[in-house]
Formats: C-alpha cells, structure tokens, sequence
C-alpha cells in the first residue's frame, strides 16, 4: 500500500482516486468533452434510424453508444456527489454538479425516441439480435415506459423545468428547516441539533427539547405548506398528463411492484401493528409511565457496548459474515482494507450514512459518522450490505444495475438483522440484552409504524391537493390521525408529532412520491430471508445470492419467488411480522425483571 493510501486509511477519509486524482485533474474535463460529443453522436444516430419494425441491428447500436456515455456521466456523478458529501462547502462539487445536470438535460428527450425506437420492434425480431438478448428485461422495461412519456420536446423542456423551478420547493424545505433556530437552555440550536437530542439519556432534555422542536415549526410552517401543496399537486398533473391513473401507480410502476402486493404488505402491518404496540407500552413500562410519551421514541435504555476502533469494527463484521457466509466478509474486508469508507464526522461533512454502489470499478464507497458506538458498527454492517449487493449486479451490464427501491434495502436490512441478533445471542449481560433489543425493536417500529404513518399521511394529501389547499392545520390534522392509525393505543395521543411532514425532505420530492413503504418492504422481506436461513442453514445463501444478481433484471414478485415467497400473499408478510413477537416478549421479559419500582 502507498504512503497516500496510508495517510487516508489513518485519518478515515475514503480514497476516489479510482474515480479521479482531484478536482483538477485532465480527465474531468476530457469526460465532459466525452460526454457532450456521445449525446451529440447518440442524437445522430437516433435521426439516422428510421422508426419501424426490423430494426435489431440499429437498436444495439444505440444501446452500446447509451452504455458509454452512462459510464461517463455515473463517473462525474459520482465524484462529484461523493466529493460534496464530505464537504458540502465544496462550491466547486456543487457546480460540478449543476453543470452535469446541464450536459445531461437533453439526454431526456432522446430517451423518448429509445422508447418509441424500442416500441417499433417486434418481439421475435428483438429475439433474433444476439446482442440485445442481455438486454430483454431492461427493452422490456422501457417499452412499458414509453406509455407515460411526452413528445421528445417537451420532456428536455420538463427536464430544465426540474432543474430550475420545481426543485426550488425541495431547496426551500431544506434551506427552511436547516436554518431554523430554536432556544434551548438559553443556547440557540439548530433543528437537526435539537432533534438529534430525542437520543439523549436524561428524560427531562428529551421532553424540552421536544418542546422546543414544537416550537419552531410556527416559524415556518406557512412557507413549507405551499411548498408542500405544489410539490404534490405537479406530481397529481403530470402523472395524470402521462397516463397514471394516481401518484401511488406511478410510484408503483417505479417500483416494478404491483398493487395487490403493496395491499397484501400494508394490510399486514395495519393488522399486526400490536406486535410494536406491545413494545412500545412495555418500554414506556420502564421508563415509569403508562403509555410512550413521542419525546421518547429513541431513549436509550439498557447498556449498549462502546469504545471500539476503526480496527474492532472491521474484525467483528468479518468474524461474524464470515461464520454466515464467507463472500460477505470478503467484500467487508475489501472495504475496510481498500480505502472504500469515509468514516468520521467532521465539520462540513454530512450527517448519516449512506452506500453508492461503483459497478464500474466493482467496488463501492460507504459514507459512515463512526463514533466507535455498536450502533455505529450496526451502521456499517447495514451499508456494507449495500455495498455487497452491488457486488452481486456489478457484472450486469451497466443497463441492468438499476434495482428498485422495495428491494434497494434486502441486503442490507438482511446484514443488521443478522449482525445484531447474533449479537444479541452471544452477551450474557441483562442490560446488554435489554438495550440491544431496544434498538432492534425501535428501528423495526420506525419502518413498521412510523414508515405507515407516512403511507398514510401521503395518500390523504394526495387524494384532496387537486382539490383544495391545504394550510399547516390541514397537514397537520392530517399526519395526527395517521399517527393515532399507525402506533395505536402504544404512544400517548396528545404527545403526537403534527410536523412530521415538515421535517422530512422525501415529501417535498417530485421525482419520488411513497418513499415510505419500500423501507417496510425491505425490513420484512429480510426477516424472511434471516428466518430461511435459520431453517435451511448456509446452503439457503446460494439462493440469496443468486436472488441478489436477480434483483435488477426482475419485477420485485419474480424476486420473490427466488426464494419461495408469495409477496401478493399477505400470510407472507404477517410471518414476517410474528417473527417478531418473540423478541418483543424476551423485551417484555427483561423490562419486568429490570425495571426499578416507581
């Protein structure tokens, strides 16, 4: 290894020399001369092939000029995306961005002519063409899209119109709630300062700075709920200008997921929601009270293992995939060894974690805020998951790596699950014990509960914006009833949380409506999956890799059936959900035998 590779290895930074040296180096700019002349190639040859039947030929062709270019773009993409991440100061990141948006914008008005292009061919003429057989999903694919397109024209002109106009009403909820201040203990905070203290172990900070959260959404509440309105209401008019029959078969059609499925998944959790309900009453237990209090959502109780290294993370994930399953750990390995993690917080950098999968260099970068907490290597081991399904598509061609957003999180809910149960199975501790479940169960309620209080909460919005203008009172009306549906007689009704719609960025997105419920989806469709193995033992994970490969050249029910799941069945996902109840009633069970008399 280079001393260069060291010094980042010793100060946590990620290493995208794979992508480019610098901000300046030669290549970025030759990449941009690229990507302009392949568009302009790519145009040339579109009006060069007649619109009929019997053209295979020409069609691969336009494939193989969409693939070069694709693999430019992802690359500048890429560095640039990644580069703000660390440093969101970095002006030069951001206008390297922008830029690419403007290189990119007429690339979707010759999308609608692949579209009508691929339409034109007959299926067994598709067939007979060699080179488009790797491709028979994706062609497919863009056949269906091509219903819900407009003229060439219109689409680049819809594609500046996103760029400039409607995603000012996402930059303005994130300029508005990122700016907002709110006085706590006589200091100013910001909302993310405030909000991140629902994590804090005294109870009495939890509840005043709950209260103090409440306080600051007045401030900006009569500028977030027009945004709000016309965010969804032009996804309510383009969809319908395109031919969906409402935003939720749009996100559906997305999704490569069917309707009776999405019934099947949220049927199941609306009834069997009490299996959360049990341990959010029996947390509330412990805490000296009666029902949940919303400020303690997140309380941390029981004890949870801290004070590990860089160098512990990086030896227990391997110890504990390896025992699982031998090629997880290597890409662990990988990661940790080639420099593929930005792990620590820093000024600048943003908060979170996230994984964005390279195909092209068959690797992946993990952005982490490593803090030496189990909670921070449970982060690890869920991105790392990511970052092992992308092994799994890499050699797709670059076509066939898109996966969709229900089975985005299988691999890597899959990970934590595993991760954190055998965990769990291994301490002998009771308090260990008790703040190891916790954080399972509270993370799982989030996607269960909470993730159909958002479901809820959006399907009401959309149904009456084309109708009326709802005000801050209206939305908030709104997300209190999906609460009170979703968490039951488990939360205090009166400690409810009406803003939730203000401080969440997914709503104000027009390109991705129902960002909710794929997060649902992945957490059951992973204890699916971690019961599989518990029954079949390691031979069931040839399956799961081969189901992995599957995931971006199939619909999200022929993943299913990989490895012998109905996801159309709601009994599937109600399994799912009772897997649950015995880690809530060993919860139960410690909660009584540790809890302190009040």
């Amino acid at each position: 290894m280079n001393d260069d590779k060291r010094k980042l290895r010793e100060d946590g930074s990620w290493d995208l020399s794979p992508l480019y040296e610098s901000p300046e180096d030669p290549r970025i700019e030759e990449d941009f001369k690229t990507l302009d002349e392949s568009i302009k190639d790519l145009a040339k040859l579109l009006e060069d092939t007649p619109v009929e039947a019997g053209r295979g030929k020409e069609l691969a062709e336009v494939i193989e000029k969409l693939s070069d270019l694709l693999r430019v773009a992802n690359r500048l993409s890429a560095y640039y995306g990644l580069s703000g991440s660390t440093d969101t100061k970095a002006s030069w990141a951001l206008a390297g961005e922008m830029r690419l948006g403007q290189a990119w914008a007429p690339l979707d008005a010759l999308m609608v002519e692949i579209q009508t292009l691929v339409r034109a061919q007959i299926a067994d003429e598709i067939k007979k063409t060699p080179a488009l057989e790797p491709y028979a999903f994706w062609l497919e694919e863009v056949r269906s899209e091509a219903r819900f397109s407009l003229a060439p024209e219109m689409e680049e002109l819809l594609a500046n119109v996103n760029l400039y106009g409607v995603s000012a009403w996402s930059n303005l909820q994130s300029g508005l709630t990122s700016s907002v201040t709110g006085t706590f203990r006589g200091e100013e905070k910001s909302l993310t300062q405030i909000r991140n203290l629902a994590y804090d172990p005294d109870k009495t900070v939890r509840h005043e700075a709950y209260e103090t959260e409440l306080s600051m959404y007045p401030k900006i509440e009569d500028s977030l709920a027009p945004a709000l309105n016309s965010i969804k209401g032009y996804v309510v008019y383009m969809g319908k200008k395109r031919g969906y029959e409402s935003p939720l078969d749009e996100s559906l059609f997305k999704s490569r997921m069917t309707r009776p499925t999405l019934e099947a998944l949220i049927g199941a959790m609306e009834e069997q929601k009490d299996v959360f309900v049990r341990y959010f009453l029996a947390k509330a237990k412990y805490l000296g009270d009666e029902k949940l209090h919303w400020a303690d959502l997140f309380a941390p109780i029981g004890k949870m293992p801290s004070g590990y290294s860089v160098e512990d993370a990086r030896d227990m994930l391997v110890k504990s995939f390896n025992d699982l399953h031998p090629p997880i750990a290597h890409i662990i390995a990988r990661a940790f060894d080639e420099n593929w993690i930005d792990f620590y917080p820093k000024q600048g950098k943003v908060g979170g974690a996230f994984c964005s999968n390279q195909g092209e260099l068959k690797q992946s970068y993990v952005l982490t805020n490593f803090d030496g907490s189990f909670s921070a290597i449970d982060t690890l081991a869920h991105e790392l998951g990511h970052a092992y399904h992308g092994s799994r598509i890499e050699d797709h061609e670059i076509l066939n790596r898109s996966y969709s957003m229900p089975v985005a999180e299988t691999a890597s809910t899959f990970n934590e699950t595993h991760f954190l149960l055998e965990s769990l199975e291994k301490t002998q501790d009771s308090e260990e014990k008790l703040g190891l479940l916790d954080g399972f169960l509270m993370n799982t309620s989030q996607v269960i509960n909470d993730i159909l209080s958002r479901f809820l909460f959006e399907s009401e919005v959309f149904d009456r914006v084309g109708k009326e203008n709802l005000n801050s009172q209206d939305l908030q009306d709104i997300m209190h009833r999906a609460q009170v549906t979703a968490y039951g007689q488990g939360l205090e009704e009166d400690s409810l949380n009406p803003y939730m719609w203000a401080c969440k960025g997914h709503y104000y997105s027009a390109g991705l409506s129902f960002y909710n419920f794929p997060y649902a989806f992945g957490a059951l469709f992973a204890m699916g999956l971690y019961k599989k193995v518990q029954e079949e033992g390691p031979s069931f994970m040839e399956k799961y890799d081969a189901m992995l490969t599957d995931t971006t050249i199939s619909t999200v029910e022929e993943v299913g059936q990989r490895v012998g799941f109905d996801f159309q069945d709601k009994a599937f996902w109600e399994e799912s959900l009772e897997a649950f109840l015995p880690y809530v009633e060993e919860f139960e069970q410690l909660v009584d035998q540790l809890s302190k008399p009040i």
